[in-house]
């Protein structure tokens, strides 16, 4: 991934109690060198590489864990959830797995398409970003929540390798998707409004027992939102 520098201006959020530790004030715009692109692609394949099947589920299972920790608040936007009162229960339920995956798949947008944000990367962020504005309970304030998780599970997951180099180059491209979900959140409606509750899919959309872990399988990614399909 080379052709120079790629810069792009990213909004500031307000950081929330939980998240004050994490400091990007510095990043508030978006600027990766050659070197800091080469150090994200090399990091993420070793993420993605990391478990032995599923890996896109595991990776947004651990992240979405690691949110719920950092702000047990944040749950109360996804009702889907509240009968999963310890970790292994998240683990398996279908329907965390399959929002963790989604996420995960963002994120992969992102990193497969720097050169191209604008095409396919950053329209899907928005578009995320309108889809949380009928999550009931949602807040922008709750992204920092979702930066300071990634980090820590990166943080786990590399090991020496997330040094302090590597850990600014990952900071502006989660910044990136952030600030892009935010200004999703906050644009004026174009479209009419749906009434959604978070991860909580039809019973077309998923065909396994919510405690089923093979049930991921049967997670559908065809939402829509505006009539724009993922």
């Amino acid at each position: 991934m080379m052709g120079g520098n790629l810069s792009i201006n990213c909004r500031k959020q307000e950081a929330s109690p939980a998240t004050r530790d994490y400091d990007n004030s510095d990043d508030n715009s978006l600027t990766l060198t050659d070197d800091e692109r080469q150090l994200i692609d090399s990091t993420w394949k070793q993420l993605a590489n990391s478990f032995d099947s599923n890996a896109e589920e595991e990776l947004g299972v651990r992240i979405f864990m690691r949110i719920f920790q950092l702000n047990p608040e944040i749950r109360g936007a996804f009702p889907t959830f509240d009968d999963l009162h310890d970790l292994e229960a998240m683990r398996r339920n279908v329907f965390f797995r399959c929002h963790g995956r989604r996420f995960v798949r963002a994120v992969r947008s992102v990193v497969d398409n720097l050169d191209a944000l604008d095409v396919t990367a950053v329209p899907n962020l928005d578009r995320l970003g309108r889809i949380h504005r009928d999550f009931h309970g949602f807040r922008t304030d709750y992204l920092r929540t979702f930066e300071a998780a990634m980090e820590d599970v990166w943080r786990e997951m590399l090991g020496r390798k997330f040094d302090k180099t590597t850990r600014r180059a990952w900071r502006k491209v989660i910044k990136l998707i952030t600030s892009t979900v935010m200004h999703g959140y906050e644009e004026t409606r174009t479209c009419p409004v749906q009434t959604k509750t978070a991860a909580a899919p039809s019973e077309k959309t998923i065909a396994a027992t919510p405690n089923d872990v093979n049930g991921s399988l049967a997670c559908n990614d065809s939402q829509t939102d505006c009539g724009l399909s993922s």
